[in-house]
């Protein structure tokens, strides 16, 4: 987390990206295992490290895990319980509920809920154009470049 902060302090209007960010949480490790799976014990970053990325200009974090746990913990809690169950729809279903359920809780806990008005739809051309002229190239300050 220095490095992201020293990368903030340096170049402040430059987003940055936390790959590899989810959480894995303890209760989708458990409902995994509870239900047929192997997962090993495992950890990942906590959130309360996430909210401090972002508060230094972090802007995208990969949460791919925590969504593919969810859904994995669901469908297999469905084929455990009905293990006649082979239509789609009867686990697919709350595999959804389960991953809508953490994507909304990232949101809240990462500061993005209620947000989407607030985006503006750019255009490809729109967007080459701010690269080709330059308005998106990142500049360190002038106080950070004596250093």
């Amino acid at each position: 987390m220095n490095v992201i902060e020293d990368i903030h302090r340096r170049l402040p209007n430059t987003h940055l990206v936390m790959h590899g960010s989810s959480s894995v949480p303890q209760d989708l490790q458990d409902i995994i295992n509870q239900y047929g799976g192997e997962m090993p014990q495992t950890w990942g970053v906590p959130v309360e490290e996430i909210q401090r990325g972002i508060q230094h200009g972090v802007r995208k974090i990969n949460i791919d895990t925590d969504n593919r746990m969810a859904i994995t913990g669901a469908i297999r809690k469905v084929l455990m319980e009905k293990p006649g169950e082979f239509d789609p729809r009867a686990y697919l279903k709350p595999a959804k509920e389960a991953m809508r359920k953490v994507v909304k809780q990232r949101f809240i806990e990462f500061g993005a809920a209620g947000k989407a008005y607030s985006i503006r739809a750019l255009h490809t051309s729109a967007m080459a154009k701010r690269y080709m002229t330059g308005e998106l190239t990142p500049r360190i300050g002038a106080k950070v470049a004596a250093e």
